[in-house]
């Protein structure tokens, strides 16, 4: 017999309903409920609240807001409060039933501002904590990188700072009195040498003044934006160091930074460590030498031109360390002149009289003081560290680096991480170890009880084999580093 729709009508007497019948016993937030306890909170943010007032929405509860926002991928905080009532596992995940008023979206924003980033930092070392317990980080080999991350602020905020800060200078030379001029100052002028030898941003945001221009490899247009850097455990991708900066800096400064933090968050001391290229500065690789760290990485691309058809680079020139001088492709010799100080390098220069008769003068050189080699004083560091990268373990170290920090970054892009929702550094640093914090935890789950079925993995290994089949053997190595990725890394799947 067919029914009919009737208008709801509501019981006189109703009892309360636990919400948890309802959600499903393999639900993902199941499961996080059981491993994460945030009750820690209550003692970090203490000090950060009165002793009277208006009652304040529990630490925890909050932290579990931001934790359904960054998992769900919400875009705000408007629509995370207003989906609220809507979403039953996210009711019985924070403890609600039907009747619990819903708090307004500001207390999230409040929160942040008051509370820093202490306690978003001790969540992410507890995540390590917990990872370390069941065995997923093996805290001797280390890989590390970079990746930008979009401010919130549009294109249209940058302006240059250069000349901006040459307005203000002249207008505070013009406001200086004449006793308080540069001449007089006590400290000879030391601090403003001092501040001048850091790297300053091309361009700001006025929206968001911690942001700087960037682009990334291949884009021609500069967006505000921040740099997060994170060092990933080899074993299982679990995420042990991770800090924030402006988009400008250059990585290669943040690579002791996070090797340090890597051994305090871990008590197990790197072993191994493999990045890209930017990390190869002479500093860099001497650090790793000195902590006996085997650094699988490859020296800058500037320490080392590439061979051209038209003219003899560096490479063509050959230098014997017994009397310390290069041969030419000629077979004339460069000697050692003067020490260039704003390149840590020698100068090894050819006569001028040799190179004006020499017939290979097209395709060598037309300085009229003849032909110049720049030599590091510390490249024989970077020579061994391109003999470690071109051996076989440095070859599949880096293979590896490719891949599982690659799958790490597009893993957080999932979280909402590739653009963020708040502005501030100190705001965008709590966003960055709680991504990473919630990462650590999918991982953990993914490692323990989550694992894909069969069929996605036959699926997985198909897709693989149709690639390595279509592009040759080359692919296959890729393909292959592919299908790990999606067994290693937490996909996308019911659970979401």
């Amino acid at each position: 017999m067919m029914s009919r729709e009737r208008a709801l009508q509501s019981q006189l007497y109703s009892t309360p309903k636990d919400l948890g019948a309802r959600v499903p016993a393999d639900h993902l937030l199941r499961r996080i409920q059981a491993e994460l306890d945030l009750s820690f909170s209550y003692q970090v943010v203490e000090q950060t609240y009165g002793a009277v007032g208006h009652a304040s929405l529990p630490p925890p509860t909050v932290l579990k807001l931001m934790l359904l926002m960054a998992l769900y991928k919400v875009e705000s905080e408007r629509k995370l409060l207003r989906d609220l009532p809507m979403r039953i596992d996210w009711l019985w995940f924070l403890g609600y039933d039907m009747d619990t008023k819903v708090p307004n979206h500001s207390v999230l924003s409040k929160a942040r501002r008051r509370w820093g980033t202490k306690v978003f930092e001790e969540l992410f070392e507890r995540s390590i904590a917990m990872c370390i317990s069941r065995g997923l980080i093996d805290g001797r080999d280390l890989l590390m990188d970079s990746s930008l991350i979009d401010a919130n602020a549009s294109v249209d905020s940058l302006f240059s700072a250069k000349d901006i800060a040459a307005v203000i200078t002249k207008r505070l030379d013009d406001a200086t009195p004449e006793n308080e001029s540069p001449e007089n100052d006590p400290k000879g002028g030391a601090g403003q040498a001092e501040a001048s030898t850091k790297s300053e941003a091309k361009y700001r945001s006025s929206t968001d003044p911690d942001a700087t221009g960037a682009k990334r490899r291949g884009e021609t247009k500069v967006r505000p934006r921040y740099q997060t850097h994170r060092a990933v455990d080899s074993r299982h991708g679990v995420i042990t160091a991770t800090t924030l900066g402006p988009g400008h800096e250059n990585e290669a400064t943040r690579l002791e930074e996070l090797v340090n933090a890597h051994t305090e968050n871990t008590n197990l001391r790197v072993e191994v460590l493999t990045a890209d290229s930017k990390y190869g500065t002479a500093d860099n690789l001497e650090y790793c030498e000195w902590n006996r760290i085997t650094a699988y990485i490859f020296p800058f691309r500037e320490a080392y031109a590439k061979p051209r058809e038209d003219k003899f680079t560096e490479c063509c020139f050959r230098y014997h360390a017994e009397n310390d001088h290069y041969i030419c492709p000629a077979g004339q010799i460069l000697r050692r002149g003067g020490y260039r100080r704003d390149k840590d390098a020698f100068r090894y220069q050819a006569r001028a009289s040799i190179c004006r008769k020499c017939p290979m003068r097209a395709l060598c050189t037309s300085s009229k003081t003849g032909r110049t080699i720049l030599r590091l004083v510390r490249r024989d560091v970077l020579d061994r560290a391109v003999a470690r990268v071109k051996t076989e373990n440095g070859r599949a170290h880096r293979s590896r680096r490719r891949w599982m920090m690659e799958g790490s970054f597009a893993h957080s892009s999932r979280l909402g991480y590739k653009r963020t929702h708040v502005r501030g550094l100190q705001s965008v640093a709590g966003q960055n170890f709680l991504i990473a914090s919630l990462q650590n935890l999918l991982t953990l789950l993914w490692n323990t009880a989550g694992k894909p079925d069969s069929r996605a993995r036959i699926a997985a290994l198909r897709c693989t084999i149709g690639l390595a089949v279509q592009r040759g053997r080359l692919a296959i190595t890729h393909a292959a580093a592919f299908a790990k990725a999606m067994i290693t890394f937490p996909m996308k799947n019911n659970s979401y």
